[in-house]
């Protein structure tokens, strides 16, 4: 069992980790900001039952996943909320004119911008997002992510594959739309 003085320092740690899950779950910063704070003071609550020199990261992304899951039940029951607060038209930034030099696929790859390859990864259903994120970005075995989601091995070995196939695709058929690539099949 844990001390629940020693949360600072074990759990803070994983603070940009456990943000950066938030935002591949649920696509907004302000979103992912309340769900980090929400995950934080449910584990800071239950820290007594965290074992020390087990793996705090994947304790903490379990709980962050679990809210999450609690959080789009509670939307289903009582709907989402919509601020009228900063609701202006924002205004579009300009055409950007300058053509990127392409000379291979890896420069392919690095001239997607970040918006490019976050509006592909949010296309994914959040089960192959969050795998995704959990295996390829944080870097967890698929074993630990099996825990993290509680879903089978086999089953985050293919929402593993299909993510990684999904994108691949996406960021394909975008390249074909840019005249980047010829036709894929």
């Amino acid at each position: 069992m844990a001390d629940k003085k020693n949360f600072e320092s074990v759990a803070i740690p994983h603070l940009d980790a456990v943000y950066r899950a938030a935002v591949a779950l649920c696509r907004h910063g302000e979103e992912a900001e309340d769900l980090v704070q929400m995950t934080y003071a449910k584990a800071l609550e239950r820290f007594d039952s965290f074992q020390p020199g087990s793996n705090c990261r994947a304790w903490l992304l379990q709980i962050l996943r679990n809210t999450w899951i609690d959080e789009l039940r509670h939307r289903k029951v009582v709907g989402t909320t919509v601020s009228i607060e900063g609701s202006e038209p924002a205004i579009a930034d300009p055409p950007h004119t300058e053509e990127p030099v392409w000379t291979n696929a890896k420069d392919v790859l690095e001239n997607f911008s970040d918006d490019e390859v976050r509006r592909a990864l949010g296309e994914l259903p959040d089960g192959q997002r969050l795998t995704l994120f959990l295996v390829d970005v944080e870097g967890f075995s698929q074993e630990e992510v099996a825990e993290i989601t509680g879903a089978p091995a086999g089953t985050v070995k293919s929402r593993t594959s299909r993510a990684r196939a999904a994108l691949k695709q996406r960021l394909m058929d975008h390249a074909v739309d840019l005249g980047l690539l010829g036709r894929v099949r």
